[in-house]
């Protein structure tokens, strides 16, 4: 066994961080988890993964993620597939779009929230029920 496959089957789950040092302009595609401790301007897509901004993570960016947890700061617009954690002491200026969201006390949130379920059956029970509701329709119509 190589000593890079040894280290691919011993290494935990992906995860990688932004330093608090760090400071990063620009568009952030993440295939893996990501915490936030400094801060990123600009962009973040990482759809099929966990974003964390950590206390001292400051993001000035609008966010795309399966799932967000806030403990820092976030100006930005975001859209999140299943739960945004908003923790006590975070501040979110912007636009939440989520399935769910968890918000505890001392957070602060100034900006619209909706919550709703991406759900691909909804389409096919709207068009089940405009199916039903014309079928009513013509048998009125014909009685």
């Amino acid at each position: 066994m190589s000593a890079a496959s040894a280290v691919r089957v011993n290494s935990p789950v992906a995860n990688a961080t932004v330093g608090k040092s760090v400071f990063i302009k620009g568009q952030i595609v993440s295939r893996e988890d990501l915490t936030i401790e400094g801060e990123v301007e600009g962009t973040i897509e990482i759809s099929a993964h966990r974003l964390t901004i950590a206390s001292n993570g400051r993001v000035r960016a609008d966010v795309k993620a399966r799932e967000l947890e806030v403990i820092g700061s976030l100006h930005g617009n975001i859209e999140v597939t299943e739960k945004v954690y908003v923790r006590n002491g975070a501040s979110i200026v912007g636009d939440i779009h989520s399935a769910g969201i968890i918000i505890e006390d001392g957070a602060q949130i100034k900006g619209g929230i909706d919550l709703s379920r991406p759900n691909v059956d909804h389409q096919s029970r709207m068009t089940s029920a405009r199916s039903e509701i014309q079928e009513l329709s013509d048998a009125v119509l014909t009685s």
